[in-house]
């Protein structure tokens, strides 16, 4: 017979707890590990197995410990950030107002694997899976916050309520479902646990994990979108791609995909005994996702505000289908003209609307001209320009600058895109480029 207090710590190390008889708890297992001990002492064999067992024990109680630091540092983290953007000179940003949401939602997920971890979940069955269902409002969330982003002026409006559907079905089943249990039942379903924090029923769980897939689906498919719809309007998009956004959210959605792997896995073999490793991997996963996501947001205000009201409407308006089938040839060439006599690719901000207003056209029709009568986006036009004058400047034996020198002279200003866009151009890196100069020896 064992006391409440004491079926945290039997679940999380092994041992399986059945429901609650009279206020006190029956167990009917013992715990594996005091078993081998026990039948190795009987006979006669006692040595290295049970210090092996002792162990690892002890090695579970350390990752356990340390897995419910990383979870209260990471809600800490969360929250204290969430304080730091309610204040008055921040909240006024869209950006910043759905970040929160974000954050308390994030925290949320992470309070209730602290309370699995420290076993507050079977000492208090009633505040269980309070926090799975407030993460259900984090992928749309996430979304929200990533077109915030994309967008300087995109507001929250009422069809945007449209993305509270996981909750509300959340909401219907832990009031429908498990608010109705008795304290005891309650117990008896945490017991049942293959994943900390995941509800008992395969098809909810399978369903828990589709919306964060879902909504982490759709997210990345609008910033792919977006992406390519920049390279119509810059010829900088280093800063505006957000790929920090793109390769978080990537890797966020791997970790749902694997952990719907593993939860295929324990539910269709039932080995809820070899699950102890879940709770410090997803424990740090989610501290490192917290962290870079602190990191990476902190610093995107200063790197990109988001596209204007004018170049929303600018997008829309230059649209390939909206364009002219083909431009007259006298306005290919006076725009090829112009480039070569002014080079207004040298300045690393040029965008589509400042070369239409120098070119003294339209931006519709010189996006038009360069779609179809280049057959090229505004990105990889400009990019080509530049590509042409590094090379001469790379070819000349008298400039003895530096490739990153040469890189800035020419328009660029990353060197990633630089090296890409130059060997996708030449077939070589510009460090190759040089070497094979006849005057470089």
């Amino acid at each position: 017979m064992v006391s409440r207090s004491r079926i945290s710590d039997l679940y999380r190390f092994g041992i399986r707890v059945p429901a609650r008889s009279q206020g006190v708890v029956r167990i009917d297992k013992v715990e594996p590990a005091k078993r081998k001990v026990e039948r190795s002492a009987d006979t006669g064999r006692c040595g290295a197995r049970p210090l092996c067992l002792v162990l690892n024990y002890w090695c579970q109680c350390m990752l356990n410990e340390l897995s419910v630091f990383l979870l209260a540092a990471g809600m800490m983290q969360a929250v204290l950030l969430s304080v730091f953007l309610l204040l008055p000179s921040n909240i006024r940003q869209t950006s910043n107002r759905l970040l929160v949401a974000v954050l308390l939602t994030v925290a949320a997920g992470f309070g209730e694997l602290f309370l699995y971890g420290s076993g507050v979940s079977f000492l208090h069955p009633n505040y269980a899976y309070i926090g799975t269902l407030i993460s259900l409002l984090q992928p749309p969330a996430i979304y929200l916050y990533t077109r915030s982003l994309m967008y300087r002026h995109f507001q929250i409006r009422l069809t945007h309520a449209v993305h509270l559907i996981p909750f509300a079905a959340g909401l219907i089943v832990y009031l429908t479902l498990y608010v109705p249990l008795s304290e005891s039942a309650k117990i008896s379903l945490l017991q049942q646990q293959d994943l900390p924090g995941m509800p008992v029923s395969l098809p909810l769980a399978l369903a828990y994990h589709g919306a964060f897939l879902g909504w982490l689906g759709y997210s990345l498919s609008r910033l792919r979108s977006f992406n390519s719809d920049i390279q119509h309007l810059y010829s900088d998009i280093a800063r505006q791609q957000m790929l920090w956004l793109r390769f978080l959210l990537s890797g966020y959605a791997g970790l749902w995909i694997v952990s719907i792997i593993c939860c295929l896995f324990f539910y269709l073999f039932r080995l809820t005994d070899k699950t102890a490793w879940v709770l410090p991997v997803v424990s740090m996963a989610g501290f490192a996702f917290i962290n870079t996501l602190l990191i990476c947001a902190l610093r995107q205000p200063a790197a990109f505000m988001g596209l204007t009201q004018e170049d929303e409407t600018l997008l829309e308006d230059i649209q390939p289908i909206k364009a002219p089938p083909l431009p007259a040839s006298e306005q290919v060439d006076k725009v090829a003209e112009f480039m070569r006599r002014n080079q207004p690719f040298l300045d690393s901000t040029l965008s589509l609307s400042q070369l239409a207003r120098q070119i003294k056209l339209s931006p519709h029709d010189l996006s038009a001209i360069i779609n179809n009568g280049f057959q090229q986006n505004f990105f990889t036009f400009i990019s080509e320009y530049r590509i042409e004058y590094a090379k001469k400047l790379l070819a000349t034996a008298e400039d003895k600058r530096t490739i990153l020198d040469i890189m800035y002279a020419s328009g660029f200003n990353s060197k990633s895109v630089f090296n890409t866009a130059f060997k996708k151009q030449t077939g070589v890196t510009p460090s190759e480029y040089r070497r094979q100069q006849p005057s470089s020896s």
